[in-house]
């Protein structure tokens, strides 16, 4: 088994949706080795765990996620900052 073919299978799965679906369709390990050797890779479930973790943190924030982190409130209809003037008697 290969820690190499691993990180390779995991950033394929990661742009793959379709091969993300295969990995995920194995239930069992040995079901897991078939999907793998037929794609040609080599590796242990255990290790493309690992490499698949590895690549998932590499990978840039997209800017859903970063809308979601940032917080914020969105007033609709406002296209300029919000600007309040106190009124002194």
């Amino acid at each position: 088994m290969s820690i190499d073919g691993a990180r390779a299978l995991a950033a394929k799965v990661l742009i793959d949706e379709a091969l993300d679906k295969q990995i995920k369709a194995a239930k069992t390990e040995a079901e897991f080795d078939a999907v793998v050797a037929r794609l040609g890779y080599s590796c242990s479930a255990t290790e493309f765990i690992a490499a698949f973790k590895e690549a998932q943190a590499k990978q840039p924030i997209s800017d859903e996620e970063l809308d979601q982190a940032a917080g914020g409130t969105s007033m609709i209809g406002f296209d300029y900052p919000f600007v309040m003037t106190p009124i002194v008697p």
